[in-house]
């Protein structure tokens, strides 16, 4: 009988580590090389029309593991995919990469740099570069990992910089959104989210409850 009532907990506490998985809150017209959601980013000066290249940007998720037998973390991979149209070099700067408005459990994180980062950043004309990068954030169940922005800075061959900050949530399924929502027609808004310099941005969202704390249910994991 105690077996069964343990039951129920120990199932929640596997959950909590379970791996998480992330969208890109705008610019979703893109996909990552495995499919993932991915936010894409056209390559332009202000004053040209015709587009240098593009940039996607997803995750691969956030993922419990252990790095000594003692110590556990999780790895938040977010992964960049440089292709260059042009005819000349573009370049992800790999020193600007951050990871910011990290909230876990509910709390503001401090602005974080990454562990590890692999690939060089570098687009030659009529190539393509790619660059995973993974952040560590203070937390030992991804469950509580609940979202995160993303900054990077591109640079092209004449020295122009231009940055973009881009937000995740939790990747939802559509059906979970329409639920909570409108059980009969879901809500699905638009949301402009222009910058200057290389990129127009513009994305859609699914709604208010997606930044609402409320929509992921209460804490259980501790």
């Amino acid at each position: 009988m105690r077996g069964l009532l343990c039951l129920p907990l120990l199932l929640l506490t596997v959950g909590c580590w379970q791996p998480r998985y992330f969208t890109p809150r705008e610019n979703l017209n893109g996909t990552g090389p495995d499919g993932e959601p991915a936010a894409l980013y056209q390559v332009r000066n202000d004053d040209a029309a015709q587009s240098k290249g593009e940039v996607r940007i997803w995750s691969g998720g956030a993922k419990a593991r252990y790095i000594e037998a003692d110590q556990e973390v999780v790895d938040l991979h977010v992964g960049f995919e440089i292709e260059n149209t042009g005819a000349a070099p573009l370049e992800l700067e790999l020193d600007s990469l951050s990871l910011e408005e990290l909230f876990v459990d509910g709390y503001l994180q401090a602005v974080q740099p990454p562990v590890t980062v692999s690939g060089s950043g570098q687009a030659a004309p009529g190539s393509t570069a790619r660059v995973d990068v993974t952040f560590r954030p203070a937390t030992t169940y991804p469950s509580e990992v609940d979202s995160f922005s993303v900054r990077f800075v591109m640079r092209d061959a004449a020295g122009n910089q231009v940055g973009q900050v881009t937000p995740f949530v939790p990747a939802l399924q559509w059906r979970q959104v329409r639920t909570v929502n409108d059980p009969l027609y879901g809500a699905y808004g638009w949301g402009a989210y222009g910058w200057g310099g290389y990129y127009g941005a513009y994305g859609g969202w699914g709604g208010p409850a997606f930044y609402g704390r409320g929509f992921f249910g209460p804490r259980l994991c501790r």
